[in-house]
């Protein structure tokens, strides 16, 4: 009996040490993403990374350029498409029914006139305002203006 116990708490053990394992390891992919982008795109300050870092996006061109990166980078994102709906459904954890995701982006997609809007990397901002929610970013400070 206490030596299924002790298995039994080991099995535990190893699982929470395997999830906070993923857990560093998507930290550390996140902090790669961010430092990559953060090279490709000019004006890239160590305060926007800051903000990056906690799900901060503000409303400014250098922004705007960054989301585009990470859109691109991670393949979530193209300027000839626009938003891989599936794609990101599977990035976020196919946590919704994959048909009401895309159901629901897709109208969103649709209300930003996105084909209107020539920079790319404005054009790539407006599309990810309709998934803000669905990757945790704070919308209320999003708006803050450079």
């Amino acid at each position: 009996m206490y030596f299924l116990i002790f298995v039994g708490g080991v099995m535990i053990a190893l699982n929470v040490q395997n999830m906070f394992q993923c857990v560093q390891a998507a930290g550390d992919d996140n902090e790669s993403l961010i430092e990559t982008c953060s090279n490709i795109v000019q004006g890239t300050t160590e305060d926007l990374m800051a903000q990056y870092r906690v799900n901060e996006f503000p409303d400014d061109i250098v922004t705007h350029c960054f989301v585009r990166c990470l859109g691109l980078k991670l393949n979530l994102y193209n300027d000839e498409d626009g938003v891989d709906l599936q794609a990101n459904w599977e990035h976020l954890g196919k946590a919704d029914d994959v048909n009401e995701f895309i159901t629901k982006h897709r109208v969103c997609l649709a209300t930003k006139n996105l084909d209107t809007i020539e920079d790319l990397c404005d054009r790539a901002y407006s599309a990810f305002q309709c998934l803000m929610e669905d990757y945790g970013v704070d919308q209320n400070k999003t708006n803050v203006t450079s």
